[in-house]
């Protein structure tokens, strides 16, 4: 047998390679591009989640996905971007989609969710599925990823017992030494109201807080306090001080640089936040983007994303599935021993009018006016 020139094989490998190239071009062409623009508290969408939306869009659906990523510093910062058609996906806590300046449900700036393609949503803690504040009828319009305080933290090298009271923020000895959010005017109020001994029903009434004497406390918190943080509580904020308000968020990583806090229970009571993903009006005619916005939400109802909840965040799951995996450490951190604990102990953000609303924030923007 005569063996082939060398031209010829070269010529084969040539046009092989090139039709390879081709396949390859043409694979890559058939994805079409599409953005998901979500806004959200900062740590919703770690790396490693966004990399798995992107995976799944590409395999699943034939989308070339890419995320346009951008975090929020209080609540008030969700409606804006629906109106204006500049987010996808967004993530207010609970008492933002009634509230009647934005009414979320109502006037249709949130989709309706097709469950059959979210089937995590089986998991989510029976007294969250299908909750009043994300429901119309029979339609669910957001799915819950984290709840928790906005709570009393302290550093347990600094104190060697948990403070008992939200007026330890008053205590001489902790002037200039702690933090506390600084676009957190609501719930500040709260906790400057319970502090004063105020029920949970008077919280945040203007009418009951606009006195001399409660301007005088919120004064004196705001001016005391080290610092005030963004958003989001970091390590940094807190780091070297005795006592701030948080979110919880921080505390895995200050443990990290050496520090170890812990949440405080205030005799008081705690008020508190369920965080939930929702789908913008934006997507109303993008059936196949929307449905890749659900597989989102699908993921961050996964017992990986709700580990990482507990161990990456550090606040309080919303899952039903995921206790075997937890430590006992973890499972009495946040009492998911105790089914009705949240319920019992946590005080839920109220849903406040407009006058409740305007007179917290006026109270507020005059005590920060004290800070130098």
């Amino acid at each position: 047998m005569k063996k082939r020139p060398k031209t010829i094989k070269a010529m084969q490998l040539a046009f092989l390679f090139v039709l390879i190239m081709i396949l390859s071009m043409f694979s890559a062409a058939s994805l079409f591009a599409e953005t998901l623009r979500i806004l959200t508290w900062e740590a919703y969408v770690p790396a490693e989640f966004q990399q798995k939306l992107i995976q799944l869009a590409k395999e699943k659906h034939g989308v070339d996905l890419k995320l346009d990523i951008k975090y929020v510093n209080g609540n008030d910062d969700f409606f804006p971007a629906l109106r204006d058609n500049k987010a996808d996906i967004i993530t207010p806590s609970h008492n933002v989609p009634r509230d009647s300046r934005y009414q979320l449900i109502k006037h249709r700036l949130v989709l309706p969710l097709n469950l059959k393609n979210i089937p995590n949503y089986k998991n989510i803690e029976p007294a969250l599925q299908k909750a009043g504040y994300c429901t119309e009828g029979d339609a669910v319009f957001g799915v819950p990823v984290a709840r928790g305080p906005y709570g009393l933290v302290y550093n347990t090298a600094l104190l060697k017992e948990a403070p008992e009271s939200w007026n330890i923020l008053w205590d001489p000895r902790f002037k200039d030494k702690y933090s506390i959010g600084k676009h957190q005017y609501e719930e500040n109020i709260f906790s400057v109201a319970l502090a004063m001994g105020f029920s949970r029903d008077e919280i945040s009434s203007y009418k009951k807080l606009n006195t001399p004497e409660f301007q005088k406390k919120l004064a004196q918190f705001v001016v005391n306090a080290h610092g005030m943080w963004d958003g989001v509580d970091k390590p940094e904020d807190l780091k070297g001080l005795a006592l701030a308000t948080s979110w919880g968020d921080s505390l895995n990583g200050l443990k990290k640089m050496g520090e170890i806090w812990k949440m405080a229970e205030p005799k008081e009571g705690t008020t508190a936040w369920v965080d939930n993903f929702m789908i913008s009006h934006t997507l109303e005619d993008k059936p196949k983007l929307k449905k890749i916005a659900e597989e989102w939400l699908n993921i961050v109802l996964s017992d990986e994303y709700q580990m990482y909840v507990v161990r990456g965040i550090g606040t309080v799951p919303i899952s039903t599935t995921i206790m075997e995996k937890l430590t006992t450490d973890e499972i009495e951190r946040f009492h998911l021993d105790d089914p009705a604990y949240f319920k019992n102990n946590r005080i839920l953000w109220p849903t406040l009018g407009k006058t409740d609303r305007k007179g917290l924030k006026r109270l507020w923007d005059k005590a920060m006016k004290t800070r130098k």
